[in-house]
Parts: structure tokens; sequence; C-alpha cells
């Protein structure tokens, strides 16, 4: 009987011990595909303009954590991807319309930040055609 209490005393300090740090890794992990998925999809968007010769529009909504991938502006939605609701998205320099010209440039470069429970992150639309530079603050 003692060496099965001890046992169940040592399974349970281990598992306090592990759980709490699963839930962050996790957390952590679901974070960063977020955050790598809208960066592949602006370097996706990108290419399109290139390959395809015609400007393509990004339009991101701050109010719903949204955003979507047009053609042009009169044309049908490409792709639409949400942002975790309980996370705060902010356009300082960057407009919530961004479109890329036929040769990749950003039409009109800026900043926006996404604070997340646990980090921020700073994304840069660039001068030129450098595509999209994160940073993890």
């Amino acid at each position: 009987m003692p060496e099965i209490l001890i046992v169940l005393c040592f399974l349970t300090m281990s598992l306090a011990i592990v759980l709490p740090n699963q839930h962050l890794t996790y957390s952590g992990l679901s974070e960063k595909r977020v955050i790598d998925q809208f960066t592949d999809n602006m370097h996706y968007i990108q290419q399109l303009s290139v390959q395809k010769g015609i400007v393509h529009t990004v339009y991101i909504d701050t109010s719903n954590n949204f955003y979507q991938m047009y053609k042009d502006w009169n044309s049908s939605i490409l792709m639409t991807e949400e942002f975790p609701p309980d996370w705060e998205i902010e356009l300082t320099s960057l407009k919530p319309y961004t479109s890329f010209n036929r040769n990749g440039t950003v039409n009109n470069p800026g900043t926006m930040w996404i604070h997340t429970n646990q980090k921020t992150y700073k994304i840069i639309f660039p001068f030129g055609r450098n595509g999209v530079v994160v940073h993890q603050q």
C-alpha cells in the first residue's frame, strides 16, 4: 500500500509539472501556424500578381479579425482567412486595402501589429518586392 501511494504521488506531481507546459507549447504552435499562414498567403497573392500580370488586393478587417484576397477590387473573393477572435489586429501605417502591382511590389507599404495572448508581432509590407516581413516582439 505505501508503494502505491508513493507511485501515485509521483505521477500526480509529474502531471502537475508537465500539463501546463504542454498547453503553452500547443498555444505557441497554433499561434505560429496562423502567422505563417498569413505570410504564406501574402507571398501567394504577390506571386499571383506577377504571374498573371494583374493587380491583386488584400483587405484586412481589424474589427472582425479576418482578411480577404481579390484578383482586383471589382472581382470575386479568391480567399478568406480568419485570425483567432481574441487577437487584436492593429493597422498603424498599413491601409486596410493593400494591393500588389503587376511586378509584385506593394502599392501602399506599411506596418501592422498583431497582439496575441502570448506575443506581439510586427508585420511589415515593405517597399519593393520583399513580400511580407514578420518580427516577433
